[in-house]
């Protein structure tokens, strides 16, 4: 396939899982929206043959062929730019395309606390790339971007990059796929980050044998965690916060049952109710990384006092609409 142009861009919002995580592996059910923090992934063809990746992660490095140098940055450093590489090769092979790439990688998303930057790097990075040779594809997108993803995380769903690309609010079901839901009226979401990096695949073989030791047990949280997002989606559609953030609170104490939560994830979530959340639960994989809060508009100001005087990261968020933009 010939060149469309020489250089692209395109941006992807990180996400929050706002019920059913770990149990959405066992069938069950998810609800799950975009935010408005980004990764925005600038490309332009170089004519060295490498691909050079900045970031203002504070990492630089670059590939001739297989071959890596690090350039700046730290022991995580590789991790994040073999990413972006196999994203930007992935697309070249599939284009029987062999050039130079430089990419600059700007991320409001923090790395590695539960909010889908990886999933996020590889929808903007596939999108930029892909789009010197074409107009986008979304669907296509999404599916390369799982792919790649997949080179990391073995074990993923795939909903992080479909939210990534599609944005919105959407309840999720393993065998049915995605389902947009329509929110009578956006929350008010507080994002905490415990600043604690945590590795997926361990909580995820965490709760696999939490599951193979406790069957019969785990098969009734599994039940209630459903519950919880039937009820849970009833409340989006009405608008009913208050009963949202009640579950919020059910849903937590589920993810403490099946051993994932974290004493700093715990006292986050109980700085925020005490100082007016409705609700407040982990997000993502757990043993460390982020909640998120549920907060009336007049106590806002008081929990993100709160939270920021016992020395958590506040980043206040709402629900992100457009999802995948090329530039």
């Amino acid at each position: 396939m010939s060149l469309r142009k020489t250089s692209a861009a395109a941006s992807a919002p990180g996400k929050i899982i706002l019920f059913g995580e770990h149990f959405v592996v066992y069938g069950s059910h998810a609800i799950l929206a975009s935010i408005n923090k980004r990764i925005k992934v600038n490309v332009c063809l170089n004519k060295n043959h490498t691909i050079n990746i900045i970031s203002n992660l504070g990492i630089v490095g670059s590939y001739k062929d297989s071959e890596f140098t690090l350039i700046k940055g730290g022991k995580k450093a590789k991790q994040i730019l073999d990413l972006i590489f196999k994203c930007v090769s992935s697309v070249l092979s599939e284009r029987n395309q062999n050039l130079g790439i430089n990419i600059n990688l700007i991320s409001d998303i923090p790395y590695g606390v539960g909010l889908g930057s990886s999933a996020a790097c590889c929808v903007a990075t596939v999108a930029a790339v892909d789009s010197l040779f074409r107009e986008p594809n979304r669907q296509w997108i999404c599916v390369k971007a799982v792919e790649c993803e997949r080179l990391v995380h073995k074990n993923s769903s795939g909903a992080d990059c479909y939210i990534s690309v599609f944005g919105g609010l959407m309840y999720y079901v393993k065998d049915e796929g995605f389902k947009k839901i329509k929110s009578k009226n956006d929350p008010t979401l507080v994002i905490v980050n415990t600043r604690m990096k945590h590795s997926t695949g361990d909580l995820v073989s965490l709760v696999k044998n939490f599951r193979d030791q406790n069957v019969l047990l785990f098969i009734d949280l599994t039940s209630h965690a459903d519950t919880i997002c039937e009820q849970a989606l009833a409340s989006i559609n009405n608008g009913n916060e208050k009963k949202l953030g009640e579950l919020m609170n059910e849903n937590h104490a589920l993810l403490r049952h099946i051993g994932v939560s974290h004493r700093k994830i715990d006292r986050a979530v109980q700085i925020c109710v005490r100082n007016g959340a409705l609700g407040a639960k982990l997000t993502g994989a757990g043993g460390g990384g982020s909640i998120i809060a549920l907060i009336p508009h007049e106590k806002k100001m008081r929990v993100i006092s709160e939270i920021k005087k016992n020395r958590f990261e506040c980043i206040p968020v709402k629900f992100d609409y457009n999802g995948l933009i090329t530039y």
